[in-house]
């Protein structure tokens, strides 16, 4: 536990270990009830999740320049190759959002894709040093870390998707139903009598029913108990036009 401890506190874990800290603070959160999953927090959220990752993925960058002996490398930084780097931030996005795709990442909310991509590179980060300490001593150093650091995100993945894929179904948005959706369903008759002014009938909905206004054409008529399909929604009369099922049976055969 104490050998796990130390390598999460040092680099390159610590890196996701403060990640994986934001990312704990936040559900915490969400499980309290201060902060809620939905449009209207989630994209401030995300930003400031991905602002959190940016910053210490960058802050460690610029620590491993000053641990790296660039050489003759540093004249690639010159000026006039400064506009090339430009186009490449430009196209990250579009990168970022056809891996997203190809993963099936889209699913679930950002925040959740966020949170168990810094989860998963922190267990591979820690889960690699901790086999390059014990057998092989020889290869720790500042260039090791920095490919841990680089390739945590990318092992983490194939694991997020394979994750994310079964919580797709819980995040799946839910259209509320209208009165259309209920076109080609049976129902039964609940009052006296359906006629072209006036009826009611029950509708079966998997829970304790619907009692629906319905409305039969003028020269037709229903009784109490007989079947009948839903074939309009008269939104003027606010009711259903049905049709008797031993018609539509009759007309099929």
């Amino acid at each position: 536990m104490a050998e796990v401890l130390v390598l999460a506190l040092s680099f390159p874990s610590v890196v996701f270990t403060v990640l994986l800290g934001v990312v704990l603070v936040y559900w915490a959160f969400v499980m309290v009830g201060v902060i809620h999953i939905g449009e209207g927090s989630e994209g401030a959220l995300e930003g400031k999740l991905e602002g959190a990752t940016k910053g210490l993925l960058e802050g460690a960058a610029d620590g491993l320049q000053g641990h790296i002996d660039v050489g003759d490398v540093g004249d690639v930084g010159d000026g006039g190759d400064g506009g090339d780097g430009g186009d490449g931030d430009a196209e990250a996005p579009g990168a970022l959002s056809a891996i997203m795709n190809a993963l099936q990442l889209r699913g679930v909310p950002a925040t959740v894709s966020i949170s168990l991509v810094i989860t998963f590179a922190w267990l591979v980060s820690v889960v690699t040093m901790q086999l390059v300490t014990r057998a092989w001593p020889s290869l720790q150093g500042t260039v090791v870390s920095a490919a841990v650091l680089l390739l945590s995100p990318l092992l983490a993945l194939p694991l997020t998707s394979l994750t994310a894929r079964p919580l797709a179904k819980v995040f799946a948005p839910h259209r509320a139903r209208v009165k259309t959706d209920l076109i080609g369903r049976t129902c039964v008759v609940r009052t006296g009598s359906v006629t072209a002014k006036f009826g009611e009938a029950t509708l079966a909905d998997g829970g304790a029913g619907l009692v629906i206004r319905v409305r039969v054409d003028d020269g037709k008529k229903l009784l109490r108990g007989e079947q009948a399909l839903i074939v309009d929604w008269d939104a003027d009369l606010e009711s259903f036009l049905v049709e008797p099922m031993s018609e539509v049976i009759a007309e099929r055969n």
